[in-house]
């Protein structure tokens, strides 16, 4: 009944729409130089001041929790609750955006490009223009709605873990961070940092990566000079690995293929090649090459095989375990892990069996991030409402709903469906391998699908307050 006006609404506001995403973007929010004051960075505490005056600016209460990371804005006085989340905290730049710049964003052909435009400051638009329009159209909702902001969901999600301990979660929820047409659970989840105890004697560093669920796109090996290696290693130098002296020392610099840890198909670690050349140069110590071998081994594969953890789980498929942060320190190697499951896996169970599989390597292993599988029954009929919205409007009547490898914050809600933030759009520029998609460098979001995700989330709220 009221389709028509949210179209009309959304499309007369693209260009204001497009404008505030460009400017969220701007705000350069990784969790950075965390301080007392600044417990998640300054630049994320800014960004979170920003959206607390676009809310309070329309005409909406807003309670901000800076400390906590979140804040929460209303409309509406009622019984029943409807939630909107999103976050505007970003995951680091990354290097060789050949589009855009990162915290600039550009637009081109019918495209934004920029960190955060579709992961997830579209949401914050999204669930705000959702406010507005229920306010300015007087859409017949029951329920009061709930919009939630944060600023640590790609560090940890300490906002939503603490949101959740003190008050009392919406009746149902959507999160707009995922896609289309709607996903009911999540993978479990936790870090995992293994750390040599046995140090290298002719490596000096073995550095990459700076997010732990972006597998390492790029790595950077140092050596000792030794008569010969230079030499040995310049030999096996490829169009991914390239050998150079410097100061003194050999540096081996490798560059893979970069995707989200919880997506590892078609990813490549740029660890892993430094490894396995270095594995077989006979001219560097026995000693660091078993470690190399070892070292190739855990970062060939994405789902556990070294270490001999791998399993399927029938909703949410294949564990996986793919790195992304590599460092040295006075002569030991730490790799850390992003490690994900299904609801047949028991964490505690594999934690203990990836301590007994690396202590055989003469490794430790400690924990963090530990989050539970989490999953929403299919025939709930708050569910099959949204299903039936995304169905009726794209026309795909065979759409079904899907579990997430990823991880949002609607693992941390008892009753919440993920959705898109943009329909998918074919992209009518090239971009190299390794290049668009969340966490990727030139990060890009379709205008018009992001615009249609809006009108579908908010027909999906609409139907979904009928049924409370």
């Amino acid at each position: 009944m009221y389709q028509k006006q949210i179209h009309e609404y959304i499309w007369s506001h693209k260009e204001e729409m497009t404008e505030l995403l460009k400017k969220l973007v701007s705000f350069p929010s990784v969790q950075q130089n965390v301080s007392p004051e600044y417990p998640f960075g300054k630049e994320c505490a800014e960004v979170l001041d920003y959206v607390k005056e676009l809310y309070e600016s329309n005409g909406f209460e807003t309670e901000a929790y800076p400390k906590d990371g979140y804040l929460l804005s209303y409309f509406g006085n009622h019984d029943t609750s409807l939630g909107l989340f999103a976050h505007a905290d970003v995951v680091a730049a990354g290097d060789d955006w050949v589009a855009g710049s990162p915290f600039s964003a550009t637009e081109k052909d019918g495209f934004l490009i920029g960190r955060g435009v579709s992961d997830d400051k579209c949401a914050v638009v999204t669930s705000l223009y959702i406010m507005k329009m229920i306010k300015e159209l007087k859409l017949p909702i029951k329920s009061r709605i709930v919009s939630f902001t944060g600023i640590s969901e790609e560090t940890g999600m300490q906002d939503i873990e603490t949101y959740a301990k003190n008050h009392k979660a919406p009746d149902f929820s959507l999160i707009c961070d995922s896609e289309f047409p709607l996903y009911r659970g999540n993978k479990g989840m936790f870090q995992a940092t293994a750390t040599s105890k046995t140090a290298f004697t002719d490596i000096l560093d073995f550095h990459g990566g700076t997010s732990f669920n972006i597998i390492l796109g790029k790595a950077t090996v140092t050596l000792k000079e030794k008569d010969g290696l230079y030499e040995a290693l310049k030999e096996k130098e490829t169009d991914s690995v390239t050998v150079s002296k410097e100061n003194g020392t050999i540096v081996l610099y490798a560059e893979g293929l970069s995707t989200h840890g919880a997506f590892p198909e078609g990813s490549l670690n740029a660890g892993f090649l430094l490894a396995d050349i270095l594995s077989e140069c006979e001219v560097l110590s026995q000693a660091d090459r078993e470690q190399m071998q070892f070292i190739k081994n855990l970062l060939g594969t994405s789902y556990g095989e070294a270490l001999s953890i791998e399993s399927v789980d029938p909703d949410f498929g294949k564990l996986t375990c793919t790195n992304g942060i590599a460092r040295v320190k006075d002569g030991f190697i730490s790799l850390v892990f992003d490690i994900r499951f299904g609801s047949t896996t028991d964490p505690e169970a594999l934690k203990q069996d990836l301590l007994t599989k690396f202590g055989e390597k003469g490794w430790e292993v400690s924990f963090s991030h530990t989050m539970a599988t989490h999953v929403i029954p299919e025939h709930l009929p708050l569910v099959q409402a949204c299903l039936a919205v995304y169905k009726a409007y794209t026309g795909d009547t065979e759409a079904k709903t899907l579990v997430n490898a990823g991880g949002t914050y609607g693992r941390h809600l008892p009753c919440a469906v993920e959705i898109g933030t943009m329909v998918r759009k074919e992209i009518p520029f090239s971009l190299p391998k390794g290049h668009g998609n969340l966490h990727q460098p030139d990060e890009l979001l379709s205008i018009e699908g992001f615009l249609e995700a809006t009108e579908i989330a908010m027909l999906m709220l609409l139907e979904c307050d009928k049924l409370l």
